[in-house]
């Protein structure tokens, strides 16, 4: 994979929307040149490969149901009481590919990178990989990425990541999550300001 100049990545970290939102990454600097498509799918860890099949595979079986109407619905029920068991499982061995050592939270993600705070720094177009592990049980990403940016903070480095190797599938999973974020801060505003608006009539 050729390697990519820091205007690039800065017009590729703009290529999707990002939310400012906690979540658990693992980075790890990795030597040499960034890691192609196919280097990338056989270093993807079983587990990633794993939660991202249950996913595809419990969103396709209840839309099938969906199709069978209303006799359809206590089976519906019963196929998301089991995906919510797998869903818990999954999240446990998932979390197992969570290592302390390379542990950061997110300032914000979207399908083009993250950002967060580090102690210590690293150069720009350095290549790493990255693992994410999303809220909610949403599933969690392996990829390969590089350093943007590197400023220094009062409370260490703030450094823009771009996932500059990662599964289209991934993107899109980390592109619903950055949504379904957004919806949900903008339902909390609306409901602040509906609350604020009663205070102020009593």
């Amino acid at each position: 994979m050729s390697e990519l100049t820091i205007q690039q990545l800065a017009d590729a970290y703009q290529d999707y929307f990002s939310v400012e939102h906690k979540i658990s990454i693992n980075v790890r600097p990795v030597k040499g040149p960034l890691p192609d498509l196919p280097a990338l799918l056989s270093a993807i860890p079983a587990p990633f490969l794993l939660a991202s099949d249950v996913n595809s595979l419990n969103s396709t079986a209840l839309r099938s149901l969906n199709r069978l109407g209303e006799l359809a619905d206590e089976l519906a029920n019963y196929l998301q009481q089991q995906a919510k068991k797998i869903d818990m499982l999954l999240h446990y061995v998932l979390r197992q590919q969570d290592e302390a050592s390379s542990r950061y939270t997110t300032v914000s993600f979207g399908g083009s990178g993250c950002s967060y705070i580090a102690s210590t720094a690293l150069s720009p177009l350095q290549v790493v990989e990255i693992k994410l592990f999303l809220d909610n049980n949403d599933g969690a990403v392996f990829c390969y990425g590089q350093v943007l940016s590197c400023q220094q903070q009062d409370n260490g480095y703030l450094l823009q990541l771009v996932f500059s190797c990662i599964r289209e599938e991934d993107r899109e999973l980390l592109v619903r999550a950055s949504l379904h974020q957004q919806s949900r801060l903008l339902k909390q505003k609306a409901e602040q300001r509906q609350q604020a608006s009663a205070d102020k009539q009593h």
